[in-house]
């Protein structure tokens, strides 16, 4: 086996965590969270928060486990620590060949959409014509994967800055706007006057902003080539999970200062639109949707970065397709050639499948929600995790040892629940989601058949 370079440094697992979360659903959610929190700020902030919590606790979890284990994919490491080298094994397959591809796709899609509507030609998310796009782009981000991997960080660390300028933006106009006098501006307007006519459905607007909390633990992926991993990749889950917490928030309040609720809910993903454009004119609306692109380069170059290293990290344990040639590195010695072809494989296999789903194309139909779905099924594996703190980990102090993995348990829960559908069938009696989660899991079972022909018993007795 050979081993991966020590190459990446903190701001690059900070940006991992921040730059992969923060793609196109903090610019277009804030009008439908609102509205389903009652057109009431408060609620909605709430919601927020609530959802962020179970990304901050999930992710000082993770950074326990990260300051005590430490080999070659953070994730699938822990877990497998946690339960056995079967199931961690079982996790690194879903975890290259659905998560990783299924959430790199579909952000490249919104990438190209993007694209499309930033140029002023009539190209949607379902055409043709994006899905070419997207395939250019993945293709172009696997090579640089590939090629050159410090290029692929430092454009990581770039798309995160980059994007982070448009919500501060909007976060300081926000706070400005509260000094504008009349109308529905400023922030003690955003707070005391609700948009009128919404009904109240807080479990929904909770389940939006967990999803849209989603991502971060793909910054695990590269913790064999992080730099003194064991401090490193620990402050990057907790920092950059804490730093996404307060920018939503500032962000989210900000937008309804500027705009106030009820122009937020009718405005919905052209929200921050609005607000540029209503700065700087129509090229304030075309810079903004310029950074959302960027945005959503970021987060499929994050994701790729994972999915690339998905195979080698299971070639490392003597598991998966042709260990002694999938652990075999590249010239550079940071990247295994084999493993970014089968990452990359796996991506546009996703991005077809995403094609036939939302063009309805027969049983196939039913899979427009399956980034939530295998987020749902990846979730009830984590609290493997959290309850072997509460049981192992003795040296921690109270809260640290029960009451944060407590939280993270009812996170999990929380999102198996609404991923698998079952939070729909429970509030308002509806199966179609639960129809939709059996159909993902037939194609689960037939994408993990060859899995089991790719389990090496001996090699797990060889690393007991």
């Amino acid at each position: 086996m050979e081993k991966v370079k020590k190459q990446y440094g903190i701001w690059t697992g900070i940006a991992m965590v921040v730059g992969i979360v923060i793609g196109s659903g903090v610019f277009l959610k804030a009008g439908g969270v609102l509205q389903l929190s009652g057109g009431d700020l408060k609620l909605s902030i709430l919601a927020w928060f609530i959802g962020g919590m179970i990304m901050v606790v999930s992710g000082f979890c993770f950074a326990i486990f990260a300051n005590r284990v430490s080999k070659y994919n953070g994730v699938v490491d822990y877990v497998e620590v946690a339960t056995n080298k079967r199931v961690g094994y079982t996790l690194a397959w879903i975890m290259t060949t659905f998560y990783y591809p299924i959430i790199a796709s579909i952000v490249a899609l919104f990438a190209g959409s993007y694209f499309f509507k930033m140029i002023g030609v009539n190209i949607g998310l379902i055409d043709w014509q994006n899905f070419i796009f997207a395939f250019v782009i993945i293709t172009l981000i696997i090579l640089m994967n590939y090629l050159s991997p410090m290029i692929s960080s430092k454009f990581q660390v770039s798309s995160t800055i980059i994007k982070l300028i448009p919500i501060i933006i909007i976060a300081i106009v926000g706070l400005l706007a509260s000094l504008i006098v009349g109308k529905d501006y400023g922030i003690v307007n955003a707070f005391t006057k609700n948009a009128e006519g919404y009904q109240i459905n807080f479990g929904e607007a909770i389940k939006k902003t967990a999803f849209a909390y989603e991502g971060w633990v793909c910054a695990t992926a590269i913790n064999a080539e992080l730099k003194d991993s064991h401090k490193n990749l620990p402050r990057a889950l907790v920092g950059g999970t804490i730093a996404i917490l307060l920018f939503y928030i500032i962000y989210y309040i900000a937008l309804s200062s500027f705009l106030g609720n009820a122009e937020t809910i009718i405005q919905d993903a052209n929200a921050p639109i609005a607000v540029f454009e209503s700065i700087m004119g129509k090229v304030g609306g075309v810079l903004f949707t310029l950074f959302i692109m960027i945005s959503c380069l970021g987060t499929v170059n994050g994701v790729s970065i994972s999915c690339c290293r998905g195979m080698y990290t299971m070639s490392c344990r003597g598991q998966g397709i042709c260990p002694e040639k999938f652990s075999k590195l590249g010239k550079n010695g940071s990247v295994s050639f084999l493993s970014c072809l089968y990452g990359y494989f796996c991506i546009i296999f996703m991005l077809i499948i995403w094609y036939l789903a939302m063009h309805n194309v027969w049983i196939f139909g039913h899979l427009g929600s399956m980034d939530e779905i295998v987020c749902a099924i990846i979730y009830a594996v984590y609290i493997s995790m959290y309850v072997y703190i509460m049981i192992k980990f003795k040296e921690l102090k109270f809260v640290s040892r029960f009451v944060v993995p407590t939280i993270a348990i009812i996170g999990s829960i929380f999102f198996t629940i609404c991923g698998t559908g079952l939070f729909q069938l429970i509030t308002s009696g509806s199966t179609a989601s639960i129809i939709d989660f059996l159909v993902f899991l037939l194609l689960f079972v037939l994408l993990m058949i060859p899995s089991l022909f790719f389990y090496n018993k001996n090699a797990e007795a060889e690393t007991i």
